[in-house]
């Protein structure tokens, strides 16, 4: 039996559906946070909001789902969707792709100095998940973030704008 996740509006499913295909909608958010907090299909969330917009807006979604009572819990997994989709889309132009550039430098250089990824989230003070995160592309990283890792590897942070 489908549930109607739109119980409570007077929209019909179609204007719903062109409401959520244009993400600068003054409505967007709204119908975006019903979907993803009374959903829990991927397959069905995705025929409504393509993969790509939901990277890019899932930081907006997720705190407005956060933020009401009745949704409690219900981000958890769409942050784990979020975190599996992401690591596989280039949703943000080429940051995805050089930030997997910057995260291959970094394991490469620790392999290289012989550090586990522990010994590494020690010196810097972080979980070891963290640097599996930033090994991966997972991770956004600060220049404050790449200035420390460089300093743990004894190396000197060059920035090189094209």
């Amino acid at each position: 039996m489908k549930i109607n996740w739109l119980w409570d509006t007077r929209l019909s499913e179609t204007r719903v559906k062109k409401i959520l295909e244009d993400e600068k909608n003054p409505r967007f958010y709204i119908y975006a946070e019903k979907l993803f907090s009374r959903v829990g299909s991927p397959q069905t969330a995705f025929s409504y909001i393509p993969k790509e917009v939901f990277c890019r807006q899932w930081p907006v979604i997720k705190q407005r789902i956060d933020k009401d009572a009745w949704s409690k819990g219900k981000a958890d997994s769409w942050q784990k969707i979020y975190d599996q989709i992401s690591a596989q889309l280039d949703v943000h132009g080429n940051a995805l792709s050089e930030r997997m550039g910057i995260a291959q430098q970094i394991k490469e250089v620790r392999l290289q100095l012989g550090y586990t990824q522990v010994e590494m989230a020690e010196k810097l003070g972080v979980i070891q998940q963290f640097i599996s995160k930033l090994e991966t592309g997972r991770e956004n990283l600060t220049i404050d973030t790449l200035k420390r890792i460089a300093d743990v590897f004894e190396k000197k942070l060059i920035i090189r704008l094209g």
